[in-house]
């Protein structure tokens, strides 16, 4: 039957999962303490339960969210989960910050649009932040996924916390949490609630799994161009791509055999393909900044107004 896989004992109907998004916050910051993150996965696993949602992978950036779901009411999670969420931010100093957040929805068809998609997601905080482990981080679900120390960390039941204890997760006197919500130490833990195996079943192997996240690099720009939003991709990840560029159009990566001018050739399909800055256009092409602000004069001005 097209549309659903069978693997591992897990079953994915395409037709009920979407990539649920926001559109990056113009202004304002989210996640401002650990303790953001820790009532924020609270308050998922809340709405989770309460919509009948599953939780398949999320990144919860600083100014927009990102989650995989699977189920029809992910509308209802949203709004569950935003209400909520806005309230806390509310009494601690972030008021107002979510009223204009809007929730996309893009259903997902395919076994190999699940994997991009599950990867676009998880790649989220590394691509624009250095100092963020693809794979271990506090913003996304990534290290749920084919972690054998998993079962390893010790976690306990909500279940049996004091209605204070509760209320201390949850940061509201709404304490609602599911039954099977673990904890470790004071942070929800997203195992109890992600569904995270179903996830694994759709990849053949953990290489597998790790090659989407780290080295697909172009279908990343088809998830991002289907999303309304544009791709960032690290110098790492855009020197091979600029290197095959170069191989395809003059036959040859060797810098020192091509002129300024082809390699400003070769600048063009990474501005437009890739999004590459013009910083980095001159890094992995060797060319002279200033040649290549002349040939993106507004990339070069948008830099400028955010010095100012």
């Amino acid at each position: 039957m097209r549309g659903v896989f069978i693997r591992k004992a897990y079953v994915c109907t395409m037709s009920t999962c979407v990539h649920l998004h926001t559109p990056a916050l113009e202004s304002g910051v989210i996640f401002q303490t650990r303790k953001d993150y820790c009532v924020a996965l609270a308050h998922m696993a809340m709405a989770a339960a309460e919509s009948g949602m599953q939780i398949l992978a999320y990144a919860l950036m600083s100014n927009h969210f990102h989650f995989i779901l699977k189920g029809s009411c992910g509308q209802l999670f949203f709004q569950t989960f935003i209400r909520r969420f806005a309230l806390y931010l509310a009494r601690h100093g972030n008021p107002g910050v979510l009223n204009r957040l809007v929730a996309e929805f893009t259903p997902i068809t395919s076994r190999e649009q699940f994997r991009t998609e599950v990867a676009y997601v998880i790649r989220n905080p590394f691509v624009v932040r250095e100092d963020i482990h693809p794979f271990v981080n506090l913003q996304t679900s990534a290290f749920l996924y084919f972690n054998p120390l998993l079962p390893y960390l010790h976690s306990r039941p909500v279940k049996g916390m004091s209605i204070r204890q509760k209320q201390t997760v949850t940061m509201s006197k709404d304490i609602g949490l599911p039954d099977t919500l673990m904890m470790i130490d004071d942070m929800p833990h997203p195992a109890s609630f992600v569904n995270y195996k179903l996830v694994e079943s759709m990849f053949e192997s953990a290489r597998q799994f790790a090659y989407y996240v780290a080295k697909n690099v172009e279908a990343q720009v088809e998830v991002a161009r289907r999303l309304g939003e544009k791709p960032v991709f690290p110098d790492e990840e855009l020197l091979p791509l600029c290197l095959k560029l170069l191989r395809e159009a003059f036959g040859t990566s060797k810098y020192a055999e091509l002129t300024e001018a082809q390699r400003l050739s070769v600048a063009s399909r990474l501005k437009y393909d890739f999004n590459a800055s013009n910083k980095q256009l001159a890094r992995l092409l060797r060319v002279p900044l200033p040649a290549v602000d002349a040939m993106f004069p507004l990339s070069s001005q948008s830099r400028q107004q955010k010095r100012l």
